[in-house]
């Protein structure tokens, strides 16, 4: 919900220890806006930006009383020099004020905003919902729900058509507007672009006076006030406007905008509300709108009103002129419009191709109908689509730390927050009221709940009762109910057709909007320890009575004791084991949270699953290419422990509070001591590559850098192998790694095979402190990256002994970079160049800098275009240096008589001089290479993507050399094992022939 300033429907939620929202109206935000306009495009310049974003609902909530308010607004608004609104005169027209001031209140982007990066203006952001025009007595079912596409006979129109006169409208009366719609269709929205548009001039002309107000900061009014003295406390510098004094038809030009009418009491009887017709007559809050929409006060003034689906019929018929339903975005035009404006300009100056992409396969994954295309009719899910997209996708490391479980509480907090559920819209009576997203936690939660227990994504209406309304008893919770089910439970839950469900039977079923959604309330609902055994629930309640019963006895029998000494009276001290009892089946209650975020964390039946990054990302954009073979339609709910994980965040934890969802301190510690037991068991196995990048998922989700170092002390190596690497998933890593002491060291990185650009590389820097043998085979670097590789081995706390670049094409330029390393470096002992473009010119310079390294012990070159001149002197250079041992030749450029010379060079030329073994084929000289089954293996493992034809021509050389090879020996045993390596080797032909036959294979040069 927007506010504008007043103190809102969330002070009895403040009383009742949920904490306030900082939103946009608040009066630092104020203050923050302004200065931020003077410091850019100036306050003048901001009143062009009027358009906004779906959905923007934000909850103020304040202690100050209407006089602090008023004196805070004064000195935060007017207090500011005039002239910053004009180079001329000083603005001195009220209504002129008053334009300026409501355009600074509503262009204030609020901190779900600001997480994107700044590069959003609202000019960009809006898009306009479908509008229509639907008279009460239709069937609003037909769009109640707005997942029904069944196209409608209704005259749709803007939202500045809103106020054009009908036909047979009365002139002399202003129009009473009701703009009516679900959670999240964008009611506030549309109402914030028609108060801006009307500052700026654009639209509603015929109102020279808006005047905005929240019903449920109406609602909270103590002391009644006339109309006059209402406007005038709220917007001090129109206390003596003469729009509002009744006079003659000067109300005619007033339009009033009533947002939130659920939110009040009105009782429209004549008995109960007084009629008034005088702006100065003090009556309570909600008679001066009754009156007012009576047309018994100011009856030449029109009047919006918005209000949700239950609310509709709590104004009489005859007070309205005109029904008018919101219904979101009702086509995938309208959902591709939005995801255009937020997610194309991310560098603030061009269109990104990455963005393109990625808003085209949206945009294809919306056509086929999916799930996701029915909760993208709601542009709250539209704004949760695009967040979640922007987190994968465009997370850096300079934009401010987000989280997936951030992101969805946050849209909870967008949506619901500082809401309580009530039947009648009595907001008087605090121990009557629940906190909205509680009363969502403990019913459509605990369905999700019960659906991952039971491993389902679709639930009949028979569960839907069971779960959501099975328990109801008095009057009071059916009136909840019946508001919750027309309000909210269709923002969750949408029809679905589950693959599992017999379509015969015409049973209909039910899944939550966005998978995710189901998961996360699940998590919500265990944290909240909503999910209580019958032991616990009794244990709770007999400590309860006992406890408060041992005080008062053991205070009564403290006194008797000393008049009457039986030792008899020390047995009541039982008493006091009841508290004891529960709180330790309480510790035991989280230890099960923590037994469950563990056993779920490392299912084995998910451990050859995508890892769960990849699986939200194919939730918004679809599986592009062949469909993957599943015979079984049991989901993965692997998201289900990283939400639980992240919800025990201090920061989820402060704005769920806000939310009424109290996670105590207490709790987040008994959880966390139990889980950092199981997450160090785990770790301490050897996890495929998906469930390892699940795990760091938990631990940045966790946001607890105690628990993230701990945890990975136990963890020696971390082999993430042909995962897709993305900037989050860069970003997850180098924020993991970067919570350990500069002393905690891998063994081993492995990211070969994981699509790293030069980009990601820059974000994976700090990752690369952490570890001694680092393995960036097979990714996408270029020359480019070998100035960061370079910069990275000359920092002086390098730790790094072993360099694999294979499968990446450095080119000479790159190699050129890397080899200035050499001269500052002093950790690098194994450096792997394999297939990476280097010739003969980059062999030769590379010979020449080998002398300013001398810790260097094994070099790869293979499968390069070094030819015999080059990698002679490349050899001699070896055998010259201190260290190293080992030069791998193989598959270059070399003729016979070069393998031959090269393998004589390697030996020593004097009798104390060094021996260097180089590596040039499967056989040295006449005999069996050593090494000749790791060369095979290489060759095997990279068959597929090297180039066919150069790899079969050195296949077939090294046969040709085994079989002069074995006809030297005569010994039986050596034919033998010739015999045996030339199997291998016309193996690795028969492989490598059959690929090329079926098309699989995909040659690289």
């Amino acid at each position: 919900m927007w506010r504008f300033g007043r103190q809102s429907g969330t002070e009895v939620l403040r009383r009742r220890c949920q904490g306030s929202p900082i939103d946009v109206f608040s009066t630092s935000a104020l203050q923050k806006t302004v200065n931020l306009k003077l410091q850019t495009d100036g306050i003048y310049g901001s009143l062009k930006a009027r358009h906004y974003s779906f959905p923007i609902k934000t909850t103020s909530s304040y202690n100050n009383t209407w006089k602090e308010l008023r004196t805070s607004m004064y000195y935060a608004i007017s207090g500011f020099n005039p002239r910053v609104f004009c180079t001329c005169d000083p603005v001195t027209d009220p209504i002129e004020i008053h334009k300026q001031k409501l355009a600074l209140w509503f262009n204030h982007l609020p901190q779900e905003e600001r997480q994107f990066g700044g590069y959003f203006s609202p000019e960009t952001m809006h898009v306009e919902p479908l509008i229509l025009e639907r008279h009460p007595d239709e069937d609003r079912g037909l769009l109640v729900n707005p997942f029904k596409t069944k196209a409608s006979t209704c005259p749709s129109f803007s939202a500045e058509q809103l106020f054009e006169p009908g036909p047979n409208g009365n002139k002399a009366r202003g129009q009473n507007v009701l703009l009516y719609g679900a959670v999240g269709t964008g009611k506030s929205t549309v109402v914030r672009k028609l108060v801006l548009d009307w500052c700026d001039g654009s639209v509603l002309s015929q109102f020279k006076l808006v005047l905005p107000f929240s019903c449920e900061d109406l609602s909270h009014l103590s002391k009644p006030t006339s109309l006059r003295d209402l406007v005038g406390r709220k917007y001090m510098h129109l206390r003596k406007t003469p729009y509002l004094s009744g006079d003659n038809d000067k109300a005619k030009d007033v339009l009033f905008i009533l947002n939130g009418m659920e939110k009040m009491k009105l009782d429209f009887r004549i008995g109960s509300t007084d009629l008034c017709s005088d702006p100065n007559e003090v009556l309570p809050s909600g008679a001066v709108v009754v009156n007012l929409l009576r047309k018994y006060l100011l009856p030449e003034a029109s009047i919006l009103v918005t209000t949700r689906l239950s609310a509709v019929d709590r104004v009489p018929k005859k007070y309205i002129n005109r029904y008018v339903q919101i219904c979101g975005f009702n086509d995938p035009d309208r959902q591709r419009a939005y995801f255009t404006s937020r997610l194309l300009l991310q560098n603030g100056e061009k269109p990104d191709k990455a963005a393109e992409t990625l808003i085209e396969m949206l945009y294809l994954n919306l056509q086929r109908e999916s799930r996701l295309a029915t909760a993208c009719f709601l542009p709250s899910y539209c704004w949760l689509t695009c967040a979640t997209l922007h987190l994968l996708h465009f997370t850096d490391a300079k934009s401010p730390v987000r989280t997936l479980t951030g992101i969805y509480t946050s849209f909870m907090r967008l949506n619901f927050g500082g809401e309580v559920i009530n039947a009648d819209g009595d907001v008087s009576s605090q121990e009557q009221q629940n906190s909205l997203m509680l009363y969502v936690v403990r019913t459509v939660g605990k369905l999700a709940f019960d659906g991952i227990t039971n491993k389902r994504s679709s639930f009949s209406e028979e569960e839907l009762e069971q779960w959501i309304g099975g328990k109801t008893k008095t009057d009071e919770e059916l009136q909840q109910l019946a508001v919750f089910r027309t309000d909210v439970l269709d923002f969750f839950l949408v029809p679905c057709d589950d693959n599992g469900t017999n379509l015969e039977s015409g049973e209909k079923r039910y899944a939550f909007s966005v998978p995710a959604m189901q998961e996360y309330l699940a998590a919500l609902y265990v944290v909240l320890g909503e999910n209580k055994s019958v032991l616990e629930k009794l244990t709770r309640q007999v400590s309860e009575v006992f406890g408060q019963a041992g005080e008062d006895i053991t205070s009564l029998l403290s006194i008797l004791s000393k008049v009457i000494p039986f030792r008899i009276f020390a047995i009541f001290n039982l008493l006091k084991l009841f508290p004891k009892l529960f709180e330790r089946v309480s510790s035991h209650s989280k230890g099960r949270i923590a037994n469950t975020m563990a056993a779920e964390m490392f299912r084995s039946e998910d451990s050859f699953n995508e890892d769960v990054l990849d699986q939200v990302e194919q939730s918004l954009l679809g599986v592009h290419g062949p469909q993957p073979q599943q015979e079984t339609y049991t989901r993965a709910f692997e998201l289900y422990p990283i939400f639980m994980g992240g919800l025990l965040h201090y920061g989820n934890r402060r704005l769920l509070d806000q939310l009424g969802c109290n996670i105590k301190s207490q709790t987040v510690a008994q959880i966390t001591r139990a889980l950092k037991k199981h997450l160090i068991s785990e770790s301490r196995k050897k996890q495929p590559p998906e469930e390892l990048m699940d795990l760091l998922v938990l631990l940045y989700e966790f946001q607890n850098p105690r628990l993230t170092a701990e945890v990975l002390q136990s963890i020696k190596t971390i082999n993430l192998s042909n995962v897709r690497m993305t900037p989050l998933k860069c970003f997850v890593l180098s924020t993991v790694l970067g919570c350990t002491r500069s002393s905690f060291h891998l063994d081993e990185l492995n990211l070969s095979s994981c699509h790293i650009t030069p980009e990601l590389l820059q974000m994976l820097w700090p990752a690369f402190h952490h570890t001694r043998n680092l393995n960036l085979q097979f990714n996408s670097l270029g020359p480019d990256s070998c100035i960061l590789l370079r910069d990275l081995l000359h920092e002086p706390n390098c730790t790094i002994k072993s360099l694999q670049l294979c499968d990446n094409y450095l080119s000479d330029t790159g190699i050129s970079h890397l080899l200035d390393a050499l001269s500052g470096n002093h950790s690098l002992q194994q450096l792997s160049m394999m297939h990476t473009g280097l010739g003969d010119s980059s062999a030769q310079l590379l010979a020449e800098r080998l002398g300013q390294h001398d810790g260097l012990k094994e070099l790869n070159v293979a499968y390069n275009n070094i030819g015999d001149s080059a990698a002679f002197t490349l050899v001699d250079a070896c055998r010259e240096h201190p260290s190293i041992h080992t030069v791998h030749l193989y598959l270059n450029q070399l003729t016979d008589v070069g393998k031959q010379s090269l393998y004589a060079r390697g030996n020593p030329r004097v009798k104390e001089g060094r021996h260097v073994k180089v590596l040039t084929s499967v056989t040295e000289g006449s005999d069996i290479s050593e090494d000749w089954h790791p060369i095979l293996n290489v060759i095997g493992k990279n068959s597929l993507s090297w180039e066919r034809e150069r790899v079969r021509e050195q296949l077939l050389v090294f046969l040709k050399d085994l079989e002069w090879g074995r006809k030297q020996h005569p010994s039986f045993w050596k034919k033998l094992h010739f015999r045996r390596v030339e199997s291998v080797v016309r193996q690795t032909l028969r492989i490598l022939e059959k690929s090329s036959d079926t098309g699989t294979w995909t040659g690289t040069k």
